[in-house]
């Protein structure tokens, strides 16, 4: 073994440095996704609607066109990123840094985005809108997401995130 051999197994840092320089990798991932997906918005941006056409309701993610799936995750990210991690998870390391490449974490974090877009608005949902969010969406979405069993779980380790695999049929 070569001294540069030696300093790198002895640094019991270094594996946490790796990870978060995965973790950061991944999050430039996302701001990437995001920036590609607005720049196609921009050469595409057709005139804006009418109020009254836009009170249609937002289909789920998984039933959209390809283009509208990539919109609609850019806008996915920009509101678990910028909103949801920061208020509700923190620098927690129990949240993986690629949610996007989950498509469980995609599907979830879509209804708790739909449901938060209803009952956040107090005037359509009541008083008790935020609360019922909070209750009935956020709080049993986030024990999934997180859980042992959840789509992060090989995520929540020092290595950041790990892409789960099916295995294939017989």
């Amino acid at each position: 073994m070569t001294f540069t051999d030696n300093r790198i197994a002895t640094d019991d840092g270094l594996s946490e440095r790796v990870a978060h320089l995965q973790n950061a990798m991944h999050k430039l991932g996302a701001d990437v996704i995001r920036l590609q997906t607005q720049l196609t918005d921009l050469a595409t941006a057709a005139p804006p609607q009418a109020e009254e056409e836009s009170e249609e309701a937002a289909p789920f993610i998984f039933n959209m066109s390809r283009d509208a799936y990539k919109r609609e995750l850019a806008a996915l990210v920009r509101w678990v990123d910028e909103f949801l991690v920061p208020v509700y998870v923190g620098d927690s390391a129990a949240w993986c840094p690629a949610w996007w490449e989950h498509h469980e974490a995609v599907g979830r974090l879509h209804a708790l985005r739909l449901a938060y877009g209803e009952l956040a608005d107090t005037s359509v949902s009541g008083p008790v809108g935020p609360a019922v969010w909070h209750r009935d969406h956020l709080d049993p979405v986030l024990d999934r997401l997180r859980s042992e069993t959840g789509p992060f779980a090989a995520c929540l380790a020092a290595a950041g995130h790990v892409e789960r695999r099916r295995t294939a049929p017989a």
